[in-house]
């Protein structure tokens, strides 16, 4: 199968500062990468230079089997870049605007008008494909711009910050536009600084801090190497003191937190142990409403990491 992205030590220097710092990474095919970080991490430059806009000042970078630097008119044949911020011809309709874009990337005049429409249902705007683009609501205009690049149907998006400024209604259009991308098996690298925009449709994580590549992998991977352990939450009717003195007591296992009825516990690495945890507690005569696997959210993962718990990659 071939690797969509590849690079090796990959840098960005503006004099002293260095904005991206030797990152190595891989992306197959299908992969959804959410590339998180804080303001000024080197989000933006990385997927910059991966979208032949910028040039690395060192290390090596391909894209489809093409040198980065050597063979990027190939490279954005296959890619589709939407930057943090892009301008549109407000005085065009949206039909006008995408067949604009369709002709630009060398699209047929003859299968212009059909990718338009496709692209226009894909990011539900079919209905406004005959209003000016000045009409527009800022989200509309973001799902537009995924719009321009769905139609020359690229093999890799490379998607900057795109719901960044959107009220809630704006970035939940937005966000099923981007479930859609990952649901048909598309290769996507979108960044965002907020985490939850990322969580339930990305396979893999980047997390990026002061132009290092802190972590990459899936996303139950990263977890684990993070958390290091089971977490297992565990809700009971009454007596949580007695529940908790009883974990505490059995080897093995340990109280992370409590709170109210609701107990965390760590647990090894092994699924027969937190089926011998249940037991354990049923057997006790702790009554259980709910005992169910805690995963670590993307931001306790982005925290642990910026703090320096997981190290480099």
């Amino acid at each position: 199968m071939e690797t969509v992205l590849h690079t090796e030590s990959l840098r960005k220097d503006y004099g002293p500062l260095v904005a991206v710092r030797d990152v190595s990474i891989s992306i197959e095919p299908g992969q959804v990468v959410g590339l998180i970080g804080p303001n000024g991490a080197g989000k933006t430059t990385l997927l910059r230079m991966l979208g032949t806009l910028l040039g690395p000042t060192s290390g090596s970078a391909s894209i489809f089997g093409w040198d980065l630097q050597q063979d990027y008119l190939n490279i954005r044949k296959r890619i589709g870049f939407l930057p943090d911020f892009f301008n549109l011809y407000n005085d065009l309709t949206l039909r006008e605007c995408l067949t604009f874009f369709a002709r630009a990337y060398g699209v047929d005049h003859s299968e212009a008008a059909s990718r338009t429409d496709t692209a226009l249902d894909y990011v539900e705007l079919q209905d406004k494909r005959d209003s000016l683009i000045r009409h527009l609501s800022r989200g509309m205009v973001q799902r537009l711009g995924v719009a321009s690049l769905i139609v020359h149907e690229p093999d890799l998006f490379l998607l900057d910050e795109p719901a960044s400024g959107l009220d809630p209604k704006a970035r939940i259009g937005l966000r099923r536009v981007l479930t859609k991308l990952s649901e048909e098996g598309r290769t996507v690298v979108i960044s965002s600084h907020i985490l939850t925009e990322l969580s339930g449709f990305c396979s893999h994580i980047a997390i990026m801090n002061n132009g290092r590549m802190e972590l990459f992998g899936d996303v139950e991977g990263v977890q684990r190497r993070v958390a290091g352990e089971n977490r297992v939450r565990i809700s009971v009717l009454q007596d949580p003191d007695n529940a908790a003195r009883i974990v505490e007591q059995a080897e093995g296992y340990s109280l992370s937190s409590s709170d109210g009825h609701d107990l965390i516990v760590s647990a090894p690495e092994d699924p027969a142990a937190v089926a011998r945890l249940n037991r354990l507690l049923v057997e006790s005569g702790v009554d259980i409403v709910a005992f169910v696997a805690e995963k670590m959210s993307l931001e306790d993962l982005f925290v642990q990491i910026s703090s320096g718990v997981a190290g480099d990659v």
